[in-house]
This record gives C-alpha cells, sequence and structure tokens, in this order.
C-alpha cells in the first residue's frame, strides 16, 4: 500500500487509465467511463480530507500545483491559437468573391 500512497495524482491517473482500458477491451458500457471518472475525482477529493502530514495528500496536492501552472500558461496559448484563428477565418471571408 506504500507504493500507491506515494504515487498521488499520477498514480490515480494511471488506475483511472488501466481501468478505460479494461472497460474498452471487454466492450463496457459508455456510461463506465463516466462512473470511473466519477471515482477519480472522488478519491482526489477524498485524499484532501486527509491529514496533512499524509503522503498521499501531499503527492496529490503536488500533482494538482503542477497542473495548476501547466493551465497558467496553456490557457492564454490556447486563447491566442483561437484568435489567430478567428482573425484568418475573417481574413479569408473578406477575400472570398
Amino acid at each position: 500500500m506504500s507504493i500507491l500512497y506515494n504515487g498521488g495524482l499520477w498514480t490515480v491517473a494511471l488506475i483511472l487509465g488501466v481501468s478505460c482500458g479494461y472497460v474498452w477491451a471487454l466492450s463496457g458500457p459508455r456510461r463506465a467511463y463516466k462512473i470511473l471518472l466519477y471515482i477519480a475525482i472522488t478519491v482526489i477529493l477524498g485524499s484532501l480530507l486527509l491529514p496533512e502530514s499524509h503522503m498521499f495528500r501531499r503527492r496529490i496536492i503536488e500533482g494538482l500545483n503542477w497542473w495548476k501552472w501547466a493551465l497558467a500558461i496553456g490557457i492564454p496559448v490556447f486563447g491566442y491559437g483561437l484568435l489567430v484563428r478567428w482573425i484568418k477565418k475573417k481574413a479569408d471571408a473578406k477575400n472570398d468573391p
């Protein structure tokens, strides 16, 4: 169990991915993917209720901090890409006869 405690967010993501692979391989119902996602979110949120000294909680928070920075960098880049695409569409529409 100590290996699972030390894994954190990446362990939850890996278990979710393997579980979704089994559902896909066994031709499971589509709602099973949503159920697995809800379970993973519940595990992540439930880990935040653990004591602050618990290693699993620390690892989850470290993983969430990584995603916070990834989103802080990714959202402006994605927004700029959407803006350029919108401007290109407007320019192409204006130049079409």
